[in-house]
């Protein structure tokens, strides 16, 4: 058993492409998704949050998240007790579905054999991605202490910022972000909210009444950085919407030098915000 090894495991939701998952030697789990009874999977392999999206627009279900299962850890746990005993989580927010307490009820069948960090990364997606990496390499790298590379992962989550706006409301309704009352004069009022990921956790944060404020309100906070290291549009479809490619052209005024790639975003956003919704991710980076 190679005990200096340290295995980097997520889920499906870590935007990273496949090639440097593998040169990292991560281990990502698929993330499952439940609507209408039917179950779909996404990773960066599998795309299968694209027929979610469409199904969700089409039919309206809630979803539910239902993996990675904690049996789904407890067999990858133990496929890499073969290799290692040492072993560090970096998963989607704890706020946002259950893949972190499904690791931690996993992780307890494995005390005493397994030394298991588990890292609640309080974003999902991009952000995800963008700690999963950064960890990636500094294991690689084989430098630091286990404690240190923590310390320097976590000091990153407070600079990767998420915001939204949503054009329906049902699913925020049903994710408990708004009340009936709110949804309801919503609907009425044609509202738009504009919505930031804080500590991992989706909040509604005003209300626009028309769709183009609502993306000024993301041009916005855009204009807010000083520095960006990384910002990502994520939209409900993998072609750009006209919405989202005006959104990008104003961007690009904004930001002429920074490159903004255009995303379809995961089962986990869309649970919470519907198949109605357009985003940004941005990454200021480190001082």
């Amino acid at each position: 058993m190679a005990g200096n090894h340290i295995q980097l495991i997520t889920d499906g939701t870590a935007y990273l492409p496949v090639s440097r998952l593998r040169e990292l030697g991560v281990i990502s789990l698929p993330i499952v998704a439940k609507i209408g009874g039917q179950l779909y999977m996404y990773d960066q392999q599998t795309y299968g949050h694209l027929d979610l999206l469409r199904e969700m627009k089409r039919a309206r279900h809630p979803v539910e998240i239902v993996g990675p299962a904690p049996d789904d850890f407890r067999a990858v746990f133990e496929r890499t007790l073969y290799r290692t005993n040492r072993m560090v989580l970096i998963l989607s927010s704890r706020h946002l579905s259950p893949v972190v307490r499904n690791a931690q009820i996993a992780a307890r069948d494995f005390m005493g054999r397994c030394d298991i960090t588990i890292l609640d990364s309080q974003t999902v997606s991009v952000g995800l991605g963008l700690l999963v990496e950064r960890a990636g390499e500094l294991l690689l790298q084989g430098e630091l202490p286990l404690p240190e590379i923590v310390r320097r992962i976590r000091g990153m989550m407070p600079h990767i910022y998420v915001v939204i706006v949503s054009h329906t409301l049902d699913y925020l309704y049903r994710s408990r972000k708004l009340s009936a009352m709110q949804a309801v004069l919503g609907s009425i009022l044609d509202i738009h909210p504009f919505m930031e990921m804080e500590e991992g956790d989706i909040l509604p944060l005003e209300k626009s009444r028309r769709s183009d404020k609502a993306l000024d309100k993301l041009l916005e906070f855009a204009s807010e950085f000083l520095q960006m290291r990384k910002m990502v549009i994520f939209q409900s479809q993998p072609e750009p919407s006209d919405e989202v490619m005006r959104l990008h052209g104003r961007l690009e005024q904004l930001l002429p030098n920074q490159e903004v790639p255009i995303i379809a975003y995961d089962p986990i956003i869309a649970s919470f915000v519907g198949p109605d919704a357009v985003g940004l991710v941005i990454y200021e980076g480190m001082a």
